[in-house]
């Protein structure tokens, strides 16, 4: 019941729903990426989700980007566009940093300039973010590969942990949200590609590319105010960290377009089928990334186990050292990877000693 300018109640009107459907937040950041910026802002107009706010942030490019943004803003002449033009490079963590804090929206999103979105993409991550069965932490979904000139080279990112035929994986499926869908038409979103969680204690790399990615901001917040060592490699330690807080839902439909081309940190090969080659740069830079995510969990190790149980922390760092071999000779790992193990602990400190003697670097 509710009450009218007159004192007397009156019933809710009961097609009503009781809520709102929540705002998201949309970061697009650019370096010198005047040729493509264009595509990544109108992908975002053309959304079919309309709650939405686009902060586009220019990390100082040289190549007339911020101009060319400020005046394509003015011609489209939509008030949820705002442009925040650095006046310094401070690379990709940073202009995440300062998209983020500029927005408030409680899902968040972050579009390279590079790439862009088919018009379902927020409306299918919302609705998946939004089911009855897991909430998570981070989404991802599919993405179609294209190269410089917007040429398809190939209809999947093969390291999504989607379901394929012969995957060693295994998640939790998710169902359509089907009451949600009836209260509120605006998040129905039929579909009949495959939605999939994975919960925290599944570790390794689960993801499409940053631009395939929607955060909830609770779960991202700590993890950009964490003082990473990494300036590049955003999407690797956000993605990482964030989904320790709850997991993640992997949407197997491909809602976005994933640019190769020369210019990409991570890749710099032509694309040959199969995973996306990395380029030497970025498997160098790797080590880095690896050490910035365990000092994170490290970090925030009380409140993740007290989330994710007792066994959580030894089960995240010996995946990580598993794929990440420098990172053994740490010594604050000892207690997580030895505990109940006196005969480990040992073993890992006379193995520490050992590469000390000859001189093998520990930490990047």
């Amino acid at each position: 019941m509710v009450e009218n300018p007159t004192g007397k109640a009156e019933p809710m009107d009961e097609t009503s729903p009781p809520f709102e459907l929540p705002p998201v937040s949309v970061v697009i950041t650019c370096y010198n990426y005047r040729t493509y910026v264009e595509q990544a802002i109108r992908s975002v107009l053309a959304q079919t989700y309309p709650k939405w706010e686009c902060v586009i942030v220019d990390d100082a490019s040289t190549d007339g980007s911020s101009d060319h943004i400020r005046q394509l803003l003015e011609t489209i002449g939509d008030a949820r566009f705002r442009l925040l033009a650095r006046p310094q490079n401070g690379g990709q963590m940073q202009a995440f940093r300062d998209g983020f804090a500029a927005t408030g929206a409680p899902f968040v999103a972050f579009l390279d300039a590079d790439d862009a979105w088919l018009p379902d993409f927020l409306l299918a991550h919302l609705s998946a973010h939004l089911n009855a069965t897991h909430s998570a932490a981070v989404s991802s979904s599919d993405v179609f590969l294209i190269n410089g000139e917007g040429t398809l080279l190939s209809g999947t990112f093969a390291a999504l942990q989607k379901p394929r035929a012969g995957s060693e994986r295994s998640g939790i499926a998710i169902p359509p949200g089907e009451q949600l869908a009836s209260m509120m038409p605006a998040i129905a979103y039929p579909s009949r590609h495959a939605v999939t969680y994975f919960a925290p204690a599944i570790s390794g790399w689960l993801w499409a590319p940053c631009s395939a990615i929607l955060y909830r901001r609770g779960a991202l917040e700590p993890v950009l105010s964490f003082p990473f060592k990494a300036k590049g490699g955003a999407d690797y330690l956000t993605a990482t960290c964030a989904h320790l807080a709850g997991g993640s839902l992997i949407l197997s439909e491909s809602l976005g377009l994933y640019r190769l081309h020369g210019s990409n940190l991570s890749t710099g090969v032509a694309f040959a089928g199969g995973h996306v080659r990395q380029s030497p740069a970025y498997r160098a830079y790797r080590n880095v990334l690896a050490s910035d995510a365990v000092d994170y969990a490290l970090a925030n190790s009380g409140w993740l186990s007290d989330a994710n149980g007792y066994g959580f922390m030894p089960g995240f760092l010996k995946q990580h050292v598993r794929r990440f071999k420098h990172l053994s000779d740490d010594p604050r790992l000892i207690r997580f990877l030895a505990r109940g193990r006196p005969w480990l602990r040992l073993r890992m400190h006379l193995a520490r000693m050992l590469r000390r003697m000859r001189g093998v670097s520990a930490r990047p």
